[in-house]
């Protein structure tokens, strides 16, 4: 019965598999089927990837251990700019998340992103009204300080309606004052008497 043959991505694996068990190029061609040529090639190849993966891995092994060296903020500081989140960097730091929250605003204020993230943490539930807010600002071309203006005179409009508000009090006030004052002129209480005389006595 006949070998089915093998395609290049297993002769491929082959080859490699047998150079790493140490066979000699003879031995692979044997087994393999293929020429010295073909097995050089794939020998290099495979060479030079295993170096690219151990230059690799040192490189990460340092980066790592420069990383170590680090101050606890520093490392926060880097884990933040690779895009890891407040939870993540307190796991990886193995530190209290009160500690990892003030290393994130730290991090926020030196890349000058503090302000966005107090605003959110203050507005976040309004983040709907005001996208839609902006969105319409956006489709009328309408900007930033006519809003300013409009939110002035509405302040304005406030202000008055409170001026006419109290004045309408006042009015009243004085209105139900004068009523008082009419009535009271209209019909003069006379004062009380006291105790007659004793001659008035029967």
């Amino acid at each position: 019965m006949s070998e089915i043959p093998l395609n290049k991505f297993e002769k491929h694996d082959l080859v490699i598999r047998l150079l790493k068990e140490g066979k000699t190029y003879r031995e692979i061609c044997h087994i393999a089927h293929i020429a010295p040529r073909d097995i050089k090639l794939i020998s290099k190849k495979y060479k030079q990837q295993t170096r690219l993966e151990q230059n690799k891995k040192e490189s990460n092994n340092n980066k790592s251990s420069q990383i170590k060296k680090l101050s606890l903020s520093s490392r926060a500081f880097i884990l933040f700019k690779e895009g890891k989140k407040i939870d993540e960097a307190k796991v990886l730091l193995d530190i209290s998340f009160k500690l990892a929250i003030r290393y994130w605003k730290q991090y926020l204020k030196s890349i000058r992103m503090y302000e966005s993230f107090e605003f959110y943490q203050d507005y976040q539930y309004d983040i709907p009204t005001l996208l839609s807010i902006n969105n319409f600002m956006k489709k009328n071309n309408v900007y930033g300080k006519d809003v300013l203006n409009m939110v002035r005179q509405i302040q304005d409009v406030i202000s008055l309606n409170k001026i006419i508000s109290n004045l309408k009090e006042e009015l009243k006030q004085t209105k139900n004052n004068y009523s008082l004052n009419q009535n009271t002129m209209r019909n003069p209480q006379l004062p009380p008497l006291g105790p007659l005389p004793r001659y008035y006595n029967w």
